[in-house]
């Protein structure tokens, strides 16, 4: 795998792992409670963040490479999510039902980060400069974009979850 790929894909490793131990202390009231009713509970936050990695289709040589990237809308939802700035989930796939157990999600979660992995692990220097997937309303997205899209996304949901705890 490419250095500048390694570093970017450890460092939100070791960030869901630490994550994942977090919520696998908390007992399954806590993982459901919902402070208010329009609030995610921790377990519904941990499943978007699921639903979202899972979602995220890497392709290279994909259509998305024939419309152009807009880094001011890239730029928009990363200061969105930097700044915890609430707003809707822009596709619906994506939404929680809280539905589902913990250690379900972290099965799908290892399943979807290792498809990560391989994706990463293909990627040569020609592909850092290509879009490889497209978000909703950043679009067409590099895969170094792409990873810096997943890392504000999955520290934007842990801000969540940590406070969440914290009131507990």
């Amino acid at each position: 795998m490419l250095i500048e790929l390694a570093e970017h894909y450890e460092q939100l490793e070791e960030a869901r792992q630490t994550l994942i131990q977090q919520v696998r202390r908390l007992d399954a009231l806590t993982l459901h409670h919902k402070p208010s009713p329009e609030r995610w509970s921790i377990l519904e936050d941990v499943q978007h963040l699921v639903l979202a990695e899972q979602k995220t289709i890497l392709e290279k040589g994909s259509p998305p490479a024939a419309e152009p990237g807009n880094p001011d809308m890239l730029a928009m939802v990363l200061h969105v999510l930097d700044q915890d700035i609430v707003v809707d989930v822009p596709d619906s796939a994506m939404v929680p039902d809280g539905d589902v157990e913990l250690v379900d999600l972290i099965r799908d979660w290892d399943q979807a980060r290792r498809r990560l992995h391989r994706f990463l692990e293909s990627c040569g220097p020609d592909d850092l400069r290509t879009p490889v997937s497209r978000h909703t309303v950043a679009g067409p997205l590099t895969v170094v974009e792409c990873l810096h899209l997943i890392a504000s996304h999955f520290h934007h949901h842990r801000r969540r979850i940590e406070a969440a705890i914290e009131r507990l």
